[in-house]
């Protein structure tokens, strides 16, 4: 089952192309990498999925319908997700589990995502990566079926990032799709499935790591790809 369906999706903001015709499928149980340049339209695209903006053009599915309706279904790390300061680790996880129709035990949550010493302690008092543990947290807590992960090991140190993706893998054993974007190109190839390459809103690239690194490797594929857009003048 395609758990995602873009098909010639356009996203604009008054000139400006955000997504120009993005084309997108990923499978159930996939983990698939966004990579792009900054502007490439990799946040708009999650935005798209979670029903936060609606497409100019084309269609997009999520779990086989409109996003608006699988919006309980959908675990979401965001890099514009506020979250409230002075509320405990604890409360903000089981805060979050009661807005979906069935959720996960707030301390099996906290233990996966190595919170339950922080259980106490307010968001204010959380460094950059135990924050980043949080939204996962928030993300995982309502046992979703997608999760959508925009660039989730940003602030982690290299420990912080292998136990992280631990606990993704873990949810797609129990039958998850991820769809990640990351700037980390040997995360990328160490964690997904797929990667797909996005320049000005569009799919340049689409394929395994492997496939796409061909003879050398995927940082190498990925400039070529990227500075070939470039020197057409065909950023938007």
């Amino acid at each position: 089952m395609d758990v995602i369906e873009m098909s010639g999706v356009v996203k604009t903001y008054g000139a400006v192309r955000a997504v120009d015709g993005f084309d997108l499928r990923v499978r159930e149980g996939e983990v698939v990498a966004l990579l792009g340049p900054n502007g490439a339209g990799k946040s708009t695209t999650f935005e798209l999925l979670l029903d936060l903006v609606r497409p100019t053009a084309g269609t997009v599915r999520v779990l086989g319908g409109p996003p608006s309706a699988a919006r309980a279904r959908v675990g979401a790390m965001l890099q514009s997700a506020g979250l409230p300061e002075q509320v405990t680790v604890r409360e903000l996880v089981r805060l979050v589990g009661h807005a979906y129709p069935h959720h996960l035990p707030v301390a099996d949550v906290l233990e996966r995502t190595g919170l339950t010493t922080r259980a106490t302690r307010t968001v204010t008092a959380l460094s950059g990566g135990e924050r980043q543990r949080l939204l996962l947290a928030l993300a995982l807590v309502g046992e979703p079926e997608l999760l959508l992960l925009d660039e989730p090991t940003a602030a982690m140190d290299v420990l912080a990032r292998r136990a992280f993706w631990a606990q993704a893998r873990a949810a797609t054993a129990a039958g998850a799709t991820i769809l990640f974007a990351t700037h980390d190109l040997t995360e990328a190839a160490a964690v997904a499935d797929r990667v797909v390459v996005l320049a000005a809103g569009r799919c340049v690239a689409d394929g395994t790591p492997q496939a796409l690194a061909g003879d050398g490797d995927l940082e190498t594929a990925y400039l070529t790809l990227t500075d070939a857009l470039a020197t057409t003048g065909d950023q938007r």
